[in-house]
């Protein structure tokens, strides 16, 4: 999937997904939860990167049960966490990732069968830094400790 590739799992009913640009401050939220995740050993979902949004990784998650996207949220204080279904999602101003997101997954479930639940696990970067760096700011790094409990509560919920 994306510039990382997917090493899918048929037989695997879940995925964590993580949206954003590790090379861009605050933006690489979502890779930087993955990583956190991968080398505590999670196995209970697949673990998937993503560049694309929209129609092409709708797509590429129908067959999934259920699926949560973790990624940086512009509409949100940097460090506070926000975890909300997708269809409860509304359009956020400066959130690109997440156009087209939930009218790709209500246009696929018309015409394909296996579109999964879909969260987001929304990490608040607004005000952080998001220039061309690697690194987290303090504030979005303090929250990774919680973002990796709130993802670990939704692997519970469905177990």
């Amino acid at each position: 999937m994306g510039a990382m590739g997917s090493s899918r799992n048929a037989s695997c009913a879940r995925a964590i997904v993580a949206l954003g640009n590790p090379y861009r401050g605050d933006d690489g939220v979502g890779p930087a939860v993955l990583r956190a995740l991968r080398e505590s050993g999670i196995v209970e979902a697949e673990l998937l990167e993503s560049v694309h949004v929209g129609l092409p990784l709708a797509q590429a998650l129908v067959g999934y049960e259920k699926v949560l996207i973790v990624d940086g949220a512009p509409w949100l204080p940097a460090g506070r966490i926000s975890r909300l279904a997708l269809r409860e999602f509304r359009s956020r101003a400066g959130y690109l990732h997440g156009l087209g997101l939930q009218d790709a997954f209500a246009a696929l479930s018309r015409i394909e069968e296996g579109v999964p639940e879909v969260e987001i696990l929304a990490i608040g970067i607004g005000g952080g830094q998001l220039g061309f760096r690697e690194g987290l700011s303090p504030a979005v790094a303090a929250a990774m400790l919680r973002a990796k409990e709130e993802v670990m509560r939704w692997l519970q919920e469905g177990s």
